[in-house]
């Protein structure tokens, strides 16, 4: 292979930073050096305009001496004449002529009359021309002086000024001189030479000048206008070895014969300097240039030799000679640390990460042999495994054509190995009625996703029909880049029969083959989805018992099973028989006359004769047109009673229900009631639980309110509210009252810090005893009245209002605090909440648990909240059950709240031994003589 030709890398630096390094110092002279003529320019534009406003100054100055001069000879005139200017005048004038001409350079003096006659006049013959006989005709009319600057083939400054005498003008004397007082005077001020020039229609003449040279040179300058300069005009000349800079200046406004000046200056030595310092900036540069290509070839070879001490390492990295590479590379540098030694050190890291690769190379190909051996192991286990899988295993490509197949295959199938390879696993595993179907969806599945496709496919073997459900998914490639898929099948005939005879087990009884209680369930539901009408029976033997004690339970079986038998046979036919379990049986109709069903009725409770009498009582239930109670628990309870009515009438019985009799709504009345809750209370099985009411501002529990709970003997807890009304209904309400007070006041006497509340109820305000009683209660247990609250309803204080505001005034005297329950649920709230002593209002739950989903129950409690405080009461949120609704307690500024979300009544036990809020509960003091058999005293 030809490589390009090499370079070295330190040419390839040096080669374009000299260029660069070249260019950097040719374009800073040629900066400095633009600089410098820059400033020179801008002082050259300075020097115009000073050159200019000075040549004005001096104009102005000789104008106003020509006119003092002027003014002096008219006031002369006035003091010796009479009213008219004559010949006379001479005589007067002479001597002041002869001083002007002789001191100031006066070239001459004219005085006229009013009508601009001349009178006389001294000198050269003054310039005259329109312009000076307009001036002169002004001066007279406007009787005040001018001056003019007046160039034709000179030029000179003319002065007129106005004679007055007795304040009319008589004449007018008029003075001039050159300007060769103006010419030194701007040498002596500029250093310049100066010449007056006129424009003429071909070309700019030169009048007069300071120097004879400046005259044979002005002609030969091109002059330009200077940039953003108004009428100034410069050019350079050489001339004589020597550079002078020329300035064409109008100080003057345009007006016809109006000159303009050219200034001279020698400004060689300036042009000399400008040269000096842009070659020794020139020579600077290459100076600087030269030394720093010096340095940097230097440098660059010193790093080159380095770099080559590493890349020379480099072979003996692919020659794997580690150690020479260190021996080499480890040579310590005397400079500072740079990136050649970054370079250095990463060489070293990787001869070492070489070697250590090296090593675990040689490691890895001890290894990859071990592992050989260990697959080939896996490989034969992996080949035994398929061969003694029960279960269909086979590869087959994507054309369905088979590849490998175990040995169940063989044994399934009939054939061998090499006859299954290259058949076609659709027609040889799957029925002919779904082979093309799953052909179709096999092949296409994995190009759409790459998930497993699962399907079940009969398969017809030599020894019947099998049901195989597949599996089948990718495994890899093929010869050519083929995807092979993995095909699992397994047998699930056995399974099958298994489950379908668990499913008639589940919905079918055994000793009759009628419908269990579960399949007819199920059963009579899918029939209710659209049954228009029909007839539910439960029919129950009678003497059953007696039937299996006396004969066996082989008579009884014989029993069911002719039994089943009837049902069978009846006419018409019903819908659904099944036995529900022992001696219990269900038949569903179609719609049939009532004559036909209670006909079958009586049929079925008559029983026939044979063996053993089997009578029946049976309970009869009957959807309505429109479908009313259709549904399966309604039509088992309502022909449950029936039933259980019809055997309240004797044997062979039945009874057809009817809504109105009234019999689901006696089966527990208040007699059994009321015997449950006068038990518990006979024989201790009252429990309080405390359940926390929340100070919304900081979040902890203020009181704890106590809930009776009943208990069975048995153990369980029966709900309260049926009961207490049960006892509210007997009286029994007000020694349960009493129990609860009692126990209340013993529970604060064991925790001198716990703050209870108490419910009474409607009965207790019409106690008037239950003030002196409580007050005796807290007197006994020596507990302070402000740890007390007690809660009444406002149904119940509405409703006793006259008892209960004074009954509930001698409890607040007592210092016991009082709380109205369910607030809001009355119309009439409002009006009597400020007759009432209370301390607490508790705002119904109705309201509280939807307020964050209604907002009228939001303005309604807002609306409460306002009241309650403004009658200077406390408000209580009831049933606040999560954290939305609490926020919004909040927000309304309501003071407590109580409810699930922070925590639902526990025994009082419990509560304690959890060390729930001990501050407040006084932790830490004994409370075991407050318990008997775990319930307070």
């Amino acid at each position: 292979m030809a490589y390009p030709r090499f370079i070295s890398l330190k040419w390839k630096l040096l080669l374009p930073l000299t260029l660069a390094m070249a260019a950097g110092t040719v374009t800073l002279t040629w900066v400095n050096d633009t600089n410098l003529r820059y400033s020179l320019e801008q002082t050259r534009r300075d020097d115009a305009l000073r050159n200019q406003a000075l040549l004005r100054f001096l104009i102005q100055q000789n104008e106003r001496q020509l006119l003092d001069a002027g003014s002096a000879l008219a006031d002369f005139l006035v003091i010796g004449n009479s009213d008219a200017l004559g010949l006379e005048s001479a005589s007067f004038l002479q001597p002041y002529w002869d001083q002007l001409s002789l001191n100031q350079g006066f070239q001459s003096l004219r005085l006229y009359d009013a009508k601009q006659q001349l009178i006389i006049g001294f000198g050269s013959a003054a310039a005259s021309n329109e312009r000076i006989r307009v001036k002169l005709g002004k001066v007279l009319a406007r009787e005040h002086p001018d001056s003019v600057l007046h160039c034709a083939q000179t030029c000179q400054f003319v002065g007129m000024v106005p004679v007055l005498h007795r304040g009319i003008t008589i004449g007018a004397v008029v003075v001039s001189m050159d300007l060769s007082g103006l010419l030194g005077a701007f040498k002596q001020s500029s250093g310049r030479d100066l010449a007056v020039a006129i424009d003429d229609a071909a070309a700019t003449r030169l009048l007069t000048a300071t120097s004879p040279a400046l005259k044979e040179q002005f002609n030969t300058i091109n002059f330009t206008p200077y940039p953003q300069l108004a009428r100034i005009e410069s050019a350079l000349s050489h001339h004589d070895n020597k550079t002078y800079e020329w300035q064409k200046l109008w100080p003057l406004p345009a007006a016809p014969n109006t000159p303009l000046f050219v200034a001279r200056k020698d400004v060689t030595a300036d042009e000399r300097a400008i040269k000096r310092v842009f070659l020794s900036n020139l020579i600077t540069g290459l100076g600087v240039f030269v030394l720093a290509e010096l340095m940097l070839l230097l440098a660059l070879i010193w790093f080159m030799r380095r770099m080559n001490r590493v890349s020379s390492c480099l072979p003996l990295l692919g020659q794997g000679n580690w150690q020479q590479v260190r021996q080499h590379l480890r040579i310590p540098d005397k400079a500072p640390r740079d990136e050649i030694s970054v370079l250095k050190d990463a060489a070293l890291a990787l001869a070492g990460q070489l070697e250590t690769l090296d090593t675990a190379t040689r490691d890895q190909q001890n290894d990859l042999g071990k592992l050989v051996d260990t697959l080939s192991h896996e490989r034969d286990f992996i080949s035994g495994l398929l061969d003694t899988a029960q279960a269909l295993i086979l590869t087959q490509d994507q054309r369905g054509v088979i590849r490998m197949a175990n040995h169940y295959c063989e044994s399934l199938t009939g054939l061998t190995e090499n006859q299954l390879i290259g058949q076609d696993y659709f027609e040889l595993m799957v029925a002919q009625q779904e082979r093309q179907e799953w052909r179709a969806r096999l092949l296409t599945h994995f190009t759409r996703d790459p998930a497993p496709l699962r399907f079940e496919a009969p398969l017809v073997t030599a020894s019947g029909l099998r049901n195989i459900t597949w599996v089948h998914s990718l495994i890899g490639q093929a010869s050519g880049n083929d995807p092979l898929i993995l095909s699992v099948g397994l047998d699930l005939t056995e399974l099958k029969s298994a489950q379908a005879r668990a499913s008639y087990l589940s919905d079918y009884d055994t000793l009759t083959g009628l419908y269990n209680r579960q399949g007819f369930q199920r059963r009579l539901t899918q029939i209710l989805l659209g049954a228009q009408g029909g007839a539910l029976l439960l029919i129950d033997l009678d003497d059953f018992k007696a039937i299996n004690d006396l004969a066996g339970h082989s008579a009884g079986d014989s029993v069911i099973q002719h039994m089943a038998e009837r049902l069978r046979g009846l006419k018409p036919e019903p819908r659904l028989a099944a036995r529900l379990g022992g001696d219990e049986f269900a038949l569903f109709f179609d719609p049939m006359p009532d004559a036909s069903l209670l006909q079958t009725a009586r049929l079925l409770c008559k029983g026939e004769q044979n063996q053993h009498i089997a009578t029946a009582c049976i309970g009869i239930t009957t959807l309505t047109a429109n479908g009313t109670g259709a549904d399966t628990e309604t039509l088992l309870g309502q022909a449950d009673l029936a039933l259980s009515q019809a055997r309240s009438k004797g044997r062979s019985n039945w009874h057809l229900y009817n809504p109105k009799d009234g019999i689901r709504e006696n089966l527990l009345d208040r007699t059994e009631q009321l015997a449950l809750i006068t038990d518990a209370l006979h024989n201790n099985r009252l429990e309080l639980y405390l359940q926390p009411i929340i100070d919304v501002k900081s979040g902890q529990p203020a009181h704890y309110e106590a809930l009776l709970r009943v208990h069975t003997a048995d153990g369980r807890t029966l709900p309260p509210a049926p009961l207490i009304a049960a006892a509210e209904a007997s009286g029994l309400i007000r020694e349960i009252d009493l129990w609860v007070l009692q126990h209340v006041i013993e529970l604060i006497a064991c925790w001198p810090e716990l703050h209870l509340a108490a419910n009474l109820s409607a009965r207790s305000l019409d106690n008037p005893e239950l003030p002196t009683l409580l007050r005796s209660l807290l007197q006994e247990h020596q507990v302070d009245p402000q740890q007390l609250t007690l809660e009444i309803t406002e149904t119940a204080a509405l409703n006793h209002l006259a008892h209960a505001e004074a009954l509930l005034s001698g409890i607040k005297a007592l210092g016991c605090k009082l709380a109205l329950d369910d607030f809001g649920v009355g119309f009439s709230t409002f009006q009597y909440l400020k007759h009432l002593p209370v301390d607490f209002v508790k705002i119904d739950g109705s309201f509280i648990r939807t307020l964050d989903q209604s907002e009228d129950d939001l303005l309604f409690v807002k609306a409460l909240v306002e009241a309650i405080h403004g009658y200077g009461k406390q408000a209580v949120a009831e049933y606040v059950e999560n954290e939305a609704i609490f926020k919004r307690v909040a927000a309304l500024g309501i003071d407590f709240a109580q409810g699930y979300h922070f925590g639902r009544p526990q025994p009082v036990q419990t509560l304690q031994g959890t060390g729930a809020n001990p501050d407040r509960i006084g932790a830490g003091r004994s409370t075991a003589h407050c318990y008997k058999e775990g319930r307070p005293l």
